[in-house]
């Protein structure tokens, strides 16, 4: 029964006008089948009359066209060639159709559950039974109607057997396709959530520290205008310098997403943030008024560039942080701790400031630690934050320094704190 394809449900426009090609040729093609090998109407066994030949045409052509219904209806159309070939038993004893009920057996089976198909299957050897009982009228020796009515119920539950076999065969592979089909949509809908999620971190990283530090720089610039222009004209210098900053890793960053989604953009994107950069960093945020030492212990060493920036990363969102919600004038430690297999970053501060929730606190968005912590796994990273015992705020990394492995608890414990 391969070539009984057109059982497939329509999904669209283009493959409903395939299904309607398909069964221009297919039904006409079955209904000649369906008079060939259970008719009277080409081979006659005795004379029959244009009157009863033109009933057998008729009858076939009904069973064959309620095929054209059946991917849309497969159960009433089983029904239907069900209680035709009943039908067909008692009007027309030359015309027993079955084409007809195996192709509405296999389409059940193929869009149905099997629990349905399993009872269309037994009605379907149920009916058989009325095309077996056949042989006590046309089997001459009455010895023999017996054998010859159980081969025939087999013969015909064998075949309803391999069309609702085969019908099964194609449900499942469907099922299968559909599952996997589900699978891909759900993992590139997972992917776009964690670009989308990756983009968002960078974009947080990059606008929140050159925002805060250029708020923080404006405001003492409004404050001492007039008493020093001298401070004023530094700050305004170092607006400019945090922006331009802001503007060059904004560009490196577009540069990036236009490359990853599609033909390279003219020019190479720039570097990413290094641990060389770090005092770079260190100096814009003392130039904001923050007072920043930082201390390494151990041996430095080589760390892929992808740690290396959510190393960085966290050192610029750990002291943006400060700055937000401790406020200027606060004191902070930086502290790089190098291990065999590890590296332990440490940002503390005492928890005293200027302008506490002040003038820059409201640019805070609330998720900055949280994706920090994601960009932290990302790379096989652990990240612990909460309030430190003798007051002020810790911010501990676990960054590994070769490759993934057991990473060593970053000191201070402590859930991730929801300040951002």
């Amino acid at each position: 029964m391969t070539t009984v394809t057109g059982a497939v449900a329509p999904s669209g426009p283009a493959r409903a006008a395939r299904w309607w090609r398909h069964d221009l040729l297919l039904l006409p093609v079955l209904c000649l089948l369906d008079l060939f090998t259970a008719s009277s109407v080409v081979i006659q066994s005795e004379p029959v009359g244009p009157a009863r030949q033109w009933l057998q045409v008729l009858a076939a052509v009904l069973s064959i066209g309620a095929l054209w219904w059946r991917a849309r209806a497969p159960v009433a159309v089983f029904v239907f060639e069900c209680a035709h070939g009943v039908a067909m038993w008692f009007l027309v004893h030359d015309y027993r159709p079955w084409v007809g009920l195996i192709v509405a057996l296999y389409t059940v089976a193929a869009l149905r559950p099997f629990v349905v198909s399993a009872v269309a299957y037994a009605a379907a050897c149920a009916r058989s039974l009325l095309s077996a009982l056949d042989s006590f009228r046309v089997e001459p020796n009455p010895g023999a109607r017996a054998g010859e009515f159980v081969v025939t119920a087999l013969m015909f539950a064998l075949i309803y057997a391999a069309a609702w076999a085969a019908g099964s065969v194609v449900r499942r592979h469907r099922r299968r396709v559909a599952q996997l089909e589900r699978e891909r949509r759900l993992a590139r809908a997972e992917a776009v959530a964690l670009e989308r999620r990756r983009i968002a971190a960078e974009l947080h990283d990059v606008v929140s520290h050159s925002v805060t530090v250029m708020v923080l720089q404006a405001a003492g610039a409004a404050r001492i205008s007039a008493s020093d222009p001298e401070r004023t004209r530094e700050a305004l210098l170092h607006i400019q310098q945090a922006g331009q900053q802001a503007m060059a890793e904004l560009r490196r960053l577009l540069a990036v997403m236009r490359a990853e989604s599609g033909p390279a953009a003219d020019g190479e994107p720039g570097p990413q943030p290094r641990l060389d950069d770090i005092e770079v960093l260190l100096t814009s945020m003392r130039c904001a008024g923050l007072t920043v030492t930082m201390s390494v212990s151990g041996s430095p060493r080589p760390l892929d560039p992808s740690i290396e920036l959510a190393a960085y990363r966290t050192v610029q969102e750990s002291l943006t942080n400060t700055l937000k919600h401790v406020g200027r004038r606060a004191c902070a430690t930086v502290h790089f701790g190098w291990q065999e297999r590890v590296v332990l970053l440490r940002v503390d501060d005492d928890g005293t400031g200027r302008d506490p929730g002040g003038t820059a606190a409201g640019l805070s968005t609330g998720n900055g630690l949280a994706s920090l912590a994601e960009r932290l796994e990302r790379v096989g990273g652990r990240l612990v934050a909460g309030p430190r015992p003798e007051g002020g705020f810790r911010v501990s990394a676990t960054l590994p320094v070769a490759q993934r492995g057991d990473l060593v608890a970053a000191p201070g414990d402590g859930g991730v704190s929801a300040v951002g």
